[in-house]
């Protein structure tokens, strides 16, 4: 499968960064600066540098790259004739460049016939703001996931990174594979990042359907429930550090035995966990600020409740149980300025196909593969290199 990449955000590159793991050749056609992606960070010793910035490292991981000049006519020519040998589009440009461009899906379609064209905005191509834009922030919030982050008496808090895009990249990825597999020509896969997010929020919409309540922010607790749902499913802090505490849902009781505190076997507590949250936080405390994090787990997971550590990240990447390593997650991949660098593996791992990898392209890195040497002269002076 052959992808073109038009790509200014994480969304539109991590879905070619799946579409590449699953074996297509993905060819990301870039501007002369770039795409925006490859001035994103971090950046070794905090030296902007377009070829070396993590961001481009890893989402940008065995793709091609073509350097094109699309402001101008010669370099939309080229463009064509790139896609007439497609098998799909991606597009993550902002919507009020696509004339421009020459890139609008409905005229691309129109003169590629069997090519799926996928867009990723942030409202969609269709409906009353479809021709809003957005971040990161305000979409993570239209979605209404920034709804339910934080503690109930402060202001909403953000999921760290850029979640929004980086789902819209896998629902994308999704569709494009969706539509090669419906066999009816080419297709227009329109992804909305704001419909990712709230897709993200299953349980929260589940929620105010189902018992006509508004899911709300609580703190490191699950969203809304009422004072009869089970508990803990909370952040809580121990000796060595923190530990996402989860109660047996079949057996509630068996906190008591883990806490050895027959108060939480009571009946009067068992029938109304949440409501009493803030007494069950102050029974687990005593044990958990006296034990180490590994060990209440381990005990914990003994009596079948599912308790976890709760890692920072430098611990996920130091490995120390040597998990990653059986799996082969971590891979040393060369650096373009020397060294090398940790790069995660695959993202999904199949029976029968392996999951593919290689490293992120140098900006036009397949320029000189076009054509002939008359055709290079003619695309140097469309801007192409």
């Amino acid at each position: 499968m052959r992808v073109v990449e038009l790509s200014e955000t994480p969304a539109g590159a991590y879905c070619g960064r799946l579409l590449a793991g699953f074996g297509a050749a993905v060819t990301m056609v870039e501007g002369a600066c770039g795409s925006a992606v490859r001035r994103q960070g971090p950046f070794r010793e905090d030296v902007p540098d377009i070829e070396g910035g993590a961001t481009h490292l890893h989402l940008n991981r065995r793709k091609g790259s073509i350097r094109l000049n699309l402001e101008s006519a010669a370099g939309r020519r080229l463009l064509e004739g790139i896609l007439s040998e497609a098998d799909a589009l991606v597009v993550d440009v902002p919507r009020r460049r696509w004339n421009d461009l020459g890139i609008d899906p409905s005229g691309v379609g129109a003169r590629h016939p069997g090519l799926q064209v996928c867009t990723i905005t942030p409202y969609g191509t269709a409906g009353p703001k479809s021709e809003w834009v957005g971040s990161e922030l305000t979409l993570y919030a239209a979605g209404g996931y920034l709804r339910i982050g934080g503690e109930p008496d402060r202001e909403p808090v953000k999921a760290w990174g850029e979640q929004g895009h980086i789902q819209a990249g896998l629902q994308a990825a999704l569709g494009i594979v969706s539509a090669l597999y419906a066999d009816r020509g080419g297709q227009q896969i329109d992804t909305a990042i704001f419909e990712a997010v709230a897709f993200l929020l299953g349980g929260g919409y589940q929620h105010a359907w189902f018992r006509d309540r508004e899911p709300k922010r609580n703190g490191a607790r699950l969203v809304g429930f009422g004072p009869g749902h089970l508990y803990p499913s909370t952040i809580r802090p121990c000796l060595d550090g923190w530990v996402h505490a989860h109660c047996n849902n079949r057996y509630p009781e068996a906190m008591a035995v883990l806490f050895e505190e027959p108060r939480l076997a009571e009946e009067e507590l068992v029938g109304s966990l949440m409501g009493r949250a803030d007494e069950v936080d102050e029974l687990m405390a005593p044990m958990l600020m006296r034990t180490a994090r590994r060990e209440i787990v381990k005990q914990a997971q003994e009596l079948r409740i599912p308790f976890t550590e709760v890692l920072a990240p430098s611990e996920v990447m130091a490995d120390a149980d040597g998990h990653h390593a059986s799996r082969d997650f971590w891979q040393t991949t060369a650096h373009p300025r020397g060294g090398d660098y940790l790069a995660p593996g695959p993202a999904v791992r199949f029976g029968r196909t392996a999951w593919v990898d290689g490293v992120a392209p140098r900006l036009g890195a397949d320029n000189a593969h076009l054509g002939s040497a008359q055709d290079r002269v003619r695309w140097r002076r469309a801007g192409v290199a």
